[in-house]
Parts: C-alpha cells; sequence; structure tokens
C-alpha cells in the first residue's frame, strides 16, 4: 500500500511540516530534502544541510497553478520553457515572492507520479526543496542513507518508479536570453 493512502500518515506528514520540520523525498531526478515555503521551514532546511544562505531554494509542486501564486512575474520566456519542459527536470529561475523575508530562487514541477501523489496530500501542494545532502556533497541515493544521515526527517518513500539520477537543468532569465547554469537531465533547444 502506497504510505500516502494512509491517512494518520498524512496526518504527521503535514503536523511536521507545519512544526516547521524537513521531510525527504523522491524526485525524477534526485532525493530532496523539503519543508514549507515559509521562513521557519527555510531555515530548517539551511541548518540541516549547512547550506550557505545564498545558496537560494526553489519551490516545487505539481503543477504550474499551485506555484504561481508564489512568482512575482513570470516572463513570456519563462512560459515558453514550462510548456516545453514541464512537468520535467528544468527548474526556471524566476523572481519568486519573498515569504517571510525568505527569497526563493526559482520554481519547477517534476514528471514524477510520487512527488506529485506527494503534493496532492501537503497542505498548500508546495515545498521549498533541495537535495538531499550536506552543502557540497554528492546527494544521497537512498532512503536509508537519508534516514541516517537526517534522523529528525520524515522519509516519503513512496517511489514505485526509477529515479533519473540527474540533477535539473537550471535556467535563469535574463530577459528573453536563457543562461544555463546547471547542466542537467534537460537539455534546452
Amino acid at each position: 500500500m502506497n504510505i500516502l493512502y494512509d491517512q494518520a500518515f498524512v496526518k504527521k506528514l503535514n503536523n511536521h511540516l507545519k512544526s516547521g520540520g524537513v521531510i525527504a523525498f523522491p524526485t525524477d531526478t534526485v532525493w530532496g530534502l523539503g519543508a514549507l515555503p515559509n521562513r521557519t521551514g527555510a531555515d530548517a532546511i539551511f541548518e540541516l544541510k549547512q547550506r550557505p544562505k545564498e545558496k537560494h531554494l526553489i519551490i516545487m509542486s505539481d503543477c504550474f497553478e499551485h506555484i504561481k501564486k508564489y512568482m512575482v512575474e513570470y516572463p513570456d520566456k519563462a512560459f515558453d520553457l514550462a510548456e516545453k519542459y514541464w512537468p520535467g527536470a528544468l527548474t526556471i529561475g524566476v523572481p519568486v515572492t519573498e515569504t517571510d523575508s525568505m527569497a526563493f530562487g526559482g520554481v519547477r514541477v517534476p514528471n514524477y507520479k510520487p512527488f506529485q501523489e506527494l503534493c496532492s496530500v501537503i497542505d498548500g501542494h508546495c515545498l521549498a526543496t533541495t537535495s538531499a545532502n550536506i552543502s557540497g556533497q554528492p546527494p544521497l541515493q537512498y532512503a536509508e542513507d537519508i534516514q541516517k544521515q537526517f534522523p529528525n526527517i520524515i522519509v516519503v518513500d513512496n517511489a514505485f518508479e526509477k529515479m533519473g539520477g540527474a540533477p535539473s537543468t537550471v535556467a535563469i532569465l535574463d530577459g528573453d536570453k536563457i543562461n544555463i547554469v546547471r547542466a542537467g537531465a534537460v537539455e534546452i533547444k
């Protein structure tokens, strides 16, 4: 049985997130760490990962409709990229609302049913995210390793599909110009 069909687990998961807790989950690329997209959640991720604050987190969800409330603007070029590559392993760097004084650096909608199912049961349907690792180290590959590295998080291991393994491509927009700051699973053409 998929753990996300267990109402007691879903309630525990949402209460953990609301209290500033961090979760780990599989995506179409690598395992991720996530928290609610607010100052408390973001601070918890930064502390857990030992991540410099100038390295922004991104906001991920199962669909554009849930993400757009966080976006300051959505340039035509960003819309074109989203239409062509979402859902998928493309992070689009666009201005995102500062939530409780925490700036986020971009948005993404993964093409991965287990992540989409996770978002469907999370209050608000969005997570502030990053890869599951200590900053500067390679992403962890297995749920057991993540739980050992980060014992105070909830690991949502609902993967029934293979993950891609390569990180998402990160595209920052400067007007109509696309700057690829990290080559990843998606090749922009």
